[in-house]
């Protein structure tokens, strides 16, 4: 049979990821939509604690931040319109004063640290290569809370910026199993899709420059997955510009695949199975074979009760029975 599309296949990752994997990602928004894959197995994560980064500069910082639960630095602090905000973190962390918003970086910092020096699997999505640099002291910005656009010089960061980037903070993070590149295939045409590829460009050159540099770290390709191997706009939302979550499933499919652990793998389509028991709605809820599709369920939660705490789906399941 003539094949129809070209499928990509990666090599087994040796590490793999177990249930009692800790797992932080930090950068763009696919971050959030990959790791919202893993939450609903019920795998340890922590996504994006400091909300949506996409240039990998600024995800470079707040890493070396974290590991050393560094103090912030207040000549970045900004205000507008009574809104304080933090030029190296995105707009979610914005308070009402300034003394509210230090107190609140603080602890998610501290936070952050905390949960940094126990992860096993950290992820660096990047977004974009475009930045924007504050034309006062040429520092690179997360966010630029609507500053004024005098304030910045928008320019196009080299692999070789990337590159000595992530060199800063590689020997940091000597106590990380695994760092996983990613680079996000959500299109960012606000400068039109012809600068999106080479934004993506450079930022797939830099994660091969790295790779070359660091055998340890590896790349994840989601953006491949999207772009080269279902090749479709059916595997896009209706704004053509983020993945459709059939698209998700796949790609963490092909992720689980090549990451995950056998047991992990076992767990996974226990937890689907739940999952099913939950979202089932049943012709009869006093029908002998939808309590047992139900205790069955109940079950299984048991049997993974050393793994995961599932005492929630366990009252629902039983509500469901006494309904």
């Amino acid at each position: 049979m003539i094949p129809f599309r070209t499928e990509l296949h990666i090599d087994p990752n040796p590490d793999k990821i177990e249930y009692n994997s800790k797992i932080l990602s930090i950068g763009s928004q696919f971050s959030n939509l990959m790791m919202s894959q893993f939450c609903k197995y019920k795998f340890q994560v922590n996504s994006n604690p400091y909300g949506t980064i996409y240039n990998p500069i600024s995800i470079f910082n707040l890493i070396k931040t974290s590991v050393y639960n560094s103090h912030i630095n207040q000549s970045l602090v900004t205000a507008n319109e009574g809104v304080w905000n933090h030029f190296d973190f995105h707009y979610q962390s914005r308070a009402h004063t300034q003394a509210e918003l230090m107190s609140n970086l603080e602890e998610r910092i501290a936070d952050t640290h905390d949960y940094m020096m126990q992860t096993g699997f950290l992820f660096i999505t990047m977004g974009s290569a475009y930045v924007f640099k504050r034309r006062k002291d040429g520092h690179i910005v997360a966010n630029c809370h609507r500053a004024s656009a005098q304030e910045f010089d928008k320019s196009l960061l080299t692999p070789s910026d990337i590159v000595d980037g992530f060199r800063s903070i590689y020997n940091s993070l000597n106590h990380v199993k695994n760092i996983i590149l990613v680079v996000s295939p959500v299109m960012h045409s606000r400068d039109s899709l012809t600068l999106n590829e080479v934004s993506k460009s450079v930022l797939r050159l830099a994660c091969h420059l790295i790779m070359a540099e660091f055998p340890y770290v590896k790349y994840f390709p989601a953006y491949e997955f999207l772009t080269s191997d279902l090749r479709d706009y059916r595997y896009y939302q209706n704004d053509l510009m983020h993945p459709s979550e059939s698209a998700m499933e796949y790609i963490l499919s092909k992720f689980v695949e090549a990451y995950m652990h056998d047991e992990s793998k076992e767990c996974i389509q226990e937890v689907e199975s739940i999952i099913e028991a939950l979202n089932a709605k049943p012709y009869n809820p006093q029908s002998e074979e939808y309590k047992n599709f139900i205790q069955e369920a109940i079950l299984r939660i048991d049997r993974l009760s050393d793994k995961m705490n599932l005492s929630e789906w366990t009252n629902t399941l039983k509500e469901k029975l006494e309904a």
